[in-house]
């Protein structure tokens, strides 16, 4: 049969809906849709073609370039656009729970907080401080008796939590985020491990946390478990302080990685796997603002704190304890949890300890180090012996958030970069960890400036 037949064989009535069917319309809230979704897709794949052609081209690669991608991609991602910005200071409070055998549910976030860090979000100062909590650290509980604040979530859960900041450290909890010990090695693991250096060789056991710690020292990339296992070693001189110390390391190397183009880019995919480990009351959407925060804060604006205090002596108590020094929290509770804006008045020259500790196969460089220092009116300064983490580039460590008197010691020396943290001397205020930097100093006959 010819063509011209076989269109002619064909009923009206299917001639007649061909036509329709070309031009049927297309609602325009839908049309809407499906255009803003092209060109919101679009850019954001424009937006990652260019930050990985930016990272793969030989070096030396344009740190303007691949900034103005990043901010391209945060302007195209919903979860970006859609979080409103923080806009007041905020106070929460962070726990890691010990593992509660056989626990499911919001039961496995019962246990006892092997970590707690106190949390400070400040978009009037663009700062982030946190405060490590030592969980032996002696405080008085809701039912008006002492004991140690790891005991305060099993006892009497959040509230009591809450209640025990405000009630003994003079702080209102804003929002409170539990994380069970799966979270660690997830985030670490999600964000493809973390490089630290391993001060010394770990070994211990605890069958009934599921803890097995084999370690050896030096300087290494960690996945999850190797990372849980770095933070909560605790079998050495400074115990639990020991701990701290690590876990403000581990955070260092966290926040590094999680500033990366590439770890940016999983962010929606990491949250979504750790939210099964995470109890808060913390909506979506403030998480994200504070992840946008977060991201916008400059590392120098990030204060890591110890909180101030001493162990008790064998003969205090029936058990150990991390006695609070009240004086001293009282005056970073004013500086850096309360909203004051001028910083805290600094301490005497004669009163600041300092301790050098060398990273350097040099001991000359911190005797006269502390020559100099002696020379310039600082007389509380003592040699801490071969540094536990070997630096090229001196530190001068803000041990317990006296900021202005690091500063002023800074201002002496033509080297050497501040550092807030506690993973210095315990006993120190400042303590200054020689780099290779230092060495070259020695040609030069001086250290002053």
């Amino acid at each position: 049969m010819s063509k011209l037949a076989a269109e002619k064989k064909k009923s009206p009535a299917a001639v007649v809906r061909k036509p329709k069917l070309k031009t049927r319309s297309i609602s325009p809230l839908w049309q809407g849709f499906v255009w803003g979704s092209c060109f919101t897709i679009t850019a954001l794949l424009s937006s990652i073609l260019g930050m990985t052609i930016a990272l793969k081209t030989p070096l030396p690669v344009s740190l303007e370039l691949i900034g103005e991608k990043l901010e391209k991609l945060k302007a195209f991602t919903p979860y970006f656009w859609l979080a409103p910005p923080l806009t007041k200071p905020t106070n929460i409070i962070v726990m890691g729970i010990d593992l509660v055998p056989n626990a499911t549910g919001e039961e496995k976030f019962s246990g006892r907080s092997d970590t707690m860090l106190l949390v400070r979000l400040n978009p009037e100062t663009n700062s982030i401080t946190l405060l490590s909590i030592p969980r032996d650290s002696r405080v008085r509980l809701p039912d008006g008796h002492y004991d140690k604040i790891n005991s305060a979530n099993p006892l009497g859960g959040v509230s009591w939590v809450k209640q025990v900041i405000e009630d003994n450290f003079s702080v209102t909890v804003d929002y409170y985020v539990r994380v069970s010990t799966e979270a660690l090695r997830k985030l670490v693991d999600a964000v493809g491990g973390v490089e630290v250096y391993v001060p010394k060789d770990m070994q211990y056991v605890d069958r009934t946390q599921g803890l097995y710690i084999d370690l050896k020292e030096g300087k290494q990339l960690l996945d999850g478990q190797k990372a849980e296992q770095f933070i909560r070693f605790r079998h050495d001189r400074l115990g639990d302080i020991g701990r701290i110390q690590r876990q403000q390391i581990l955070l260092q190397a966290l926040e590094a990685k999680l500033r990366s183009p590439q770890t940016l880019l999983r962010l929606p995919g990491i949250i979504k796997t750790l939210q099964e480990e995470v109890d808060t009351d913390l909506t979506k959407s403030q998480w994200w603002s504070i992840v946008n925060f977060a991201l916008g804060v400059n590392r120098d604006n990030i204060r890591m704190i110890l909180l101030p205090g001493q162990a008790s002596s064998p003969y205090q108590y029936n058990t150990s304890y991390w006695l609070i020094s009240e004086t001293e929290l009282q005056k970073i509770v004013q500086q850096y949890f309360n909203g004051a804006t001028e910083a805290r008045e600094s301490q005497s020259f004669d009163t600041i300890r300092i301790v050098i500790q060398n990273g350097t196969p040099n001991p000359e460089l911190g005797r006269r180090l502390a020559s100099l220092l002696r020379e310039k009116g600082y007389t509380n300064v003592r040699l801490g012996g071969k540094s536990p983490f070997p630096t090229d580039t001196t530190l001068i460590i803000v041990q317990k958030g006296d900021e202005a008197a690091a500063r002023r010691i800074q201002q002496l020396l033509p080297f050497g970069s501040l550092e807030f943290s506690s993973t210095g001397d315990i006993e120190s205020d400042i303590t200054i960890r020689l780099g290779m930097d230092a060495e070259k100093l020695l040609e030069d006959n001086s250290f002053a400036q």
